[in-house]
């Protein structure tokens, strides 16, 4: 009884393109972008990186792979915090007004839209800039090859969210797609870890079998929308 008082409504658009967020044509041709894009954009700021941190420090292979692996594996941690806590509101993880719609709710809204199924490169720099920052006051120049690593993180999880909502589950690998799709149909506020469910386990956000959180509406949008 009590899920049910929870239960909220949300109407979904599920073969629709969404709609303009900017009259401004540049602007609004910011706001999408490929998974492609974004990966070739990491890749070659991480390669200047890592190559800055080996020839600042004469680092080995081995300590510069054990560093990498670190950020890449500390992005686990990173996707799950900005998805839950930034991505929803943390009360009650709805996403319907301000910058939790334009950064995460039109995806809820028209989840097929793959336009938007990654976050397009000028805010992701910002963000990725803000974090390295923080990487790089607390670890010094560690965070030249720590940063990458989270930063192909990063572009490995935005390749797999867009495969997600755009292929057909695979039959021996399907736990993404199935995982993913409890968050986005049936429970708003579980399953926040995309690439993996590791977090959602220890912080206590898996799914629980047999809960609905929203009833979800589809609809087709009118012709003049």
């Amino acid at each position: 009884m009590e899920d049910q008082e929870k239960k909220i409504k949300a109407i979904v658009y599920p073969n629709t393109k969404s709609p303009r967020l900017f009259k401004n044509k540049f602007l609004e041709f910011l706001t999408k972008t490929h998974p492609i894009i974004i990966i070739v954009m990491y890749t070659i700021v991480s390669y200047f990186l890592v190559s800055y941190y080996r020839q600042s420090t004469g680092a080995s292979i081995g300590n510069t792979a054990g560093l990498f692996l670190i950020g890449l594996f500390s992005w686990t941690l990173g996707e799950y915090l900005l998805h839950r806590f930034l991505y929803h509101k943390i009360g009650d993880a709805s996403y319907d007004s301000g910058i939790h719609y334009l950064f995460h709710g039109i995806h809820h809204e028209y989840p097929n839209d793959i336009s938007r199924t990654v976050l397009p490169p000028v805010p992701s720099l910002i963000i990725a800039a803000i974090l390295f920052s923080l990487f790089y006051l607390a670890m010094g120049i560690y965070a030249f090859v720590v940063g990458p690593g989270f930063l192909i993180g990063y572009s490995l999880y935005m390749y797999l969210h867009y495969m997600v909502h755009k292929r057909k589950p695979l039959k021996k690998w399907d736990f993404w797609w199935r995982h993913h799709n409890i968050h986005h149909f049936q429970q708003h506020d579980r399953a926040f870890g995309v690439s993996s469910s590791l977090w959602d386990h220890v912080f206590g956000t898996m799914p629980e079998k047999g809960r609905k959180t929203v009833d979800i509406i589809m609809k087709r949008k009118n012709k003049e929308n």
